[in-house]
């Protein structure tokens, strides 16, 4: 018997990956008749949105803004799928994601990964690390295939 997702949470950093990421995300609620919550986390809005004249926009602009590209996922990459809601949070990405995921009580969380190793894994670290370690249930991670 085929396990049936009824809320599936996918964070979305606006990478390509995340947008791969998505698709299987929304795959897994659809076949359950489940929720798809898309996230995205603010966690330093000063390095994700600018301007086009380069300054910092403020956290309400940046929110709007993050809503409006995870909305245009939703429509665009995803097929408009009904019971897709798009959720806005800041904080420490890890850690929002996790809280949202016990919040909701998810089924599921699919995670992309960029796949980075060596210095660049110890320097950045990695979201999807942490968030297999600690979240509340299972996690599929899609890895970044590109060369």
């Amino acid at each position: 018997m085929a396990r049936e997702f009824k809320t599936v949470l996918c964070p979305i950093d606006f990478s390509e990956n995340s947008y791969q990421a998505a698709e299987y995300a929304a795959m897994f609620a659809e076949q359950g008749g489940g929720t798809l919550l898309l996230v995205h986390v603010l966690h330093n809005p000063a390095s994700e949105f600018f301007q086009e004249d380069g300054h910092v926009i403020s956290w309400d602009k940046a929110r709007a803004r993050a809503n409006a590209l995870l909305e245009d996922t939703k429509t665009k990459r995803l097929g408009n799928y009904a019971k897709t809601q798009c959720i806005v949070d800041i904080g420490d990405p890890h850690d929002a994601i996790v809280s949202l995921a016990r919040e909701c009580k998810a089924d599921l969380i699919v995670v992309a990964t960029h796949g980075r190793t060596g210095m660049a894994h110890l320097v950045m670290g990695s979201v999807a690390e942490k968030v297999i370690r600690h979240a509340p249930c299972p996690v599929l991670v899609v890895r970044d295939m590109a060369p």
